[in-house]
């Protein structure tokens, strides 16, 4: 919970309510929280590992993104790929992430116009030992 609750590496402004009301959301933490324990980093209220938070936060999003497609939660899909394009924005983001957010956001967009190959993506993450 204090995770959850604490200041975060990105900035975000989700809030807590917002978490757990929403199943999306809830998966992109908990997969978030499980990359960070499977570094070996601790999970507390300040996590300081700014470089891999972003990089499990990028991995959270792919498993998020991908179940919404699954469902055809298209509205959530969309709204979450916005947010996705303000990544790129943040300053504070890692530059080997750029590809990778980039990557996201092409690969969700195609989807939605079904001409995409997952195995585009995953040469994308597993080039960059993601």
């Amino acid at each position: 919970m204090e995770y959850l609750t604490g200041p975060t590496t990105t900035g975000d402004k989700t809030a807590l309510e917002e978490v757990l009301g929403s199943r999306y959301l809830m998966l992109h933490e908990a997969v978030e929280i499980l990359e960070l324990e499977r570094r070996g980093i601790p999970i507390d209220e300040r996590t300081d590992h700014p470089v891999e938070t972003y990089e499990a936060h990028m991995r959270a999003a792919e498993v998020e993104f991908t179940l919404a497609q699954r469902e055809g939660d298209q509205a959530w899909l969309e709204r979450r790929l916005r947010d996705a394009e303000s990544w790129l924005r943040d300053p504070d983001l890692p530059p080997h992430l750029r590809a990778p957010c980039e990557g996201l956001l092409r690969r969700f967009r195609q989807k939605k116009a079904g001409a995409y190959s997952d195995r585009l993506e995953e040469a994308e993450w597993s080039s960059r030992g993601l």
